[in-house]
């Protein structure tokens, strides 16, 4: 009886540990293959003079802007949404021409004290890099990003 106990015991073991290995690890592809920049010319950071972002948020949609960027390099688009989402957030929505298949979107966000925090990013779904606008006290700046590091929304 004693072997019994032991031989079923030894049993449920050995069941036990061949059905714990009998499925096979599904593998996860888990490498994001490197997509190719398109703002390689920009420098890494950049600065956008105020009064050219100040133009830009004045535009209406339908309208043609022109951005100046470093290197004389220059953005050029139509504004394809322009929405007052709330009385304190606009959204902007430029469709790049000069980068095909690119979108500049702008977010400005008023705040209690009347000034205004301005974020925005330049994607493009077949590119490597993003622009992304960022605000450091009173001046703006592109700031060039690999986008497999930055979610998109």
């Amino acid at each position: 009886m004693k072997n019994r106990y032991l031989a079923g015991l030894f049993g449920l073991f050995i069941l036990t540990i061949t059905t714990s290995f009998a499925q096979e690890a599904v593998p996860v592809k888990q490498h994001i293959s490197d997509k190719p920049f398109i703002f390689s010319q920009l420098p890494d950071r950049f600065e956008l003079p105020v009064a050219e972002l100040t133009t830009l948020l004045a535009a209406q949609k339908s309208s043609a802007v022109t951005l100046t960027l470093a290197g004389g390099k220059a953005l050029a688009g139509v504004v394809t949404e322009k929405i007052q989402q709330s009385p304190l957030l606009t959204s902007i929505n430029i469709k790049v021409s000069n980068y095909p298949g690119a979108l500049f979107t702008i977010s400005v966000v008023s705040m209690d004290d009347h000034s205004q925090k301005i974020t925005g990013r330049i994607v493009h779904p077949q590119a490597g890099d993003v622009l992304i606008l960022t605000q450091d006290a009173s001046r703006f700046f592109f700031e060039k990003r690999q986008q497999k590091y930055f979610m998109t929304e």
